[in-house]
């Protein structure tokens, strides 16, 4: 319905506007239409509307209050005309969790910069706290992995200087270029025999070879191959040595 207006005539009393009666039907019928918007048809609600969140909570917005929406940690809220726009901050800051499965970005590297310049990956448990590095199709992965608990390790591992490189593994058959390596940085197993002037066999460690042997008999260095062979865990010289020649053997 269309607002109903009383006419109040040209000038006071003169006859030619609304009556009182029909004039209060006018207010009636006003009222009425605001009743019945606004309310039940004989009580207006106080509440204007209800807002509802993702809990299911519910809060009433009464006549003369206003609804605020602010954007909360790392939100930013802008009321443009009839729009409410909530934006993420560049910069997120005090942020304990993150409910989700993958991290993306669509464009470059994903960032992570924290005050102490540190990342830390967590452990639980019994398990030590690891990164995993995937392949290209995600289908297997190596992981870097913290030493556990029972060692007590709290320590630093910088990473090789110069050019591209692989590190060197405790298992796998690698071989080392370019590296100097000091007497005292050596670890090696040492056997000391005794020249009877027949004996040519001594024996060694299997898996010692020429290469990571070496023999000194009274001091002086013996020649690989030519002067002593090895073979499974028999060192064998080319000439006995003498009765009480001191035989110093060091596996590398």
């Amino acid at each position: 319905m269309a607002k109903q207006t009383i006419n109040i005539g040209s000038s006071a009393n003169d006859g030619t506007g609304t009556t009182i009666r029909a004039g209060g039907d006018l207010i009636n019928d006003n009222f009425n239409e605001i009743y019945s918007y606004l309310g039940d048809g004989s009580s207006l609600n106080s509440a204007l509307l209800t807002i509802v969140d993702e809990s299911s909570t519910e809060s009433a917005i009464n006549i003369g209050e206003r609804l605020a929406i602010t954007g909360g940690t790392n939100l930013t809220s802008t009321v443009s005309g009839d729009s409410v726009n909530l934006t993420l901050n560049s910069s997120v800051t005090g942020l304990t969790s993150v409910q989700t499965e993958t991290l993306t970005n669509v464009s470059g590297n994903l960032l992570v910069a924290s005050a102490t310049y540190i990342t830390e990956f967590r452990g639980g448990g019994s398990t030590e706290g690891q990164i995993q590095l995937n392949c290209a199709q995600n289908s297997h992965g190596q992981k870097i992995k913290a030493q556990p608990h029972s060692e007590g390790i709290t320590n630093e591992m910088l990473l090789p200087k110069g050019g591209n490189s692989t590190l060197v593994s405790e298992i796998a058959t690698q071989t080392l270029t370019n590296k100097t390596i000091g007497i005292g940085q050596l670890t090696c197993n040492t056997r000391a025999y005794t020249g009877d002037g027949s004996t040519v066999a001594y024996t060694v460690t299997s898996g010692a070879t020429v290469d990571n042997v070496l023999v000194f008999l009274n001091g002086v260095f013996q020649r690989p191959t030519t002067d002593y062979s090895v073979s499974g865990t028999t060192l064998t010289f080319g000439t006995a040595p003498v009765s009480a020649d001191n035989i110093l053997i060091k596996e590398l």
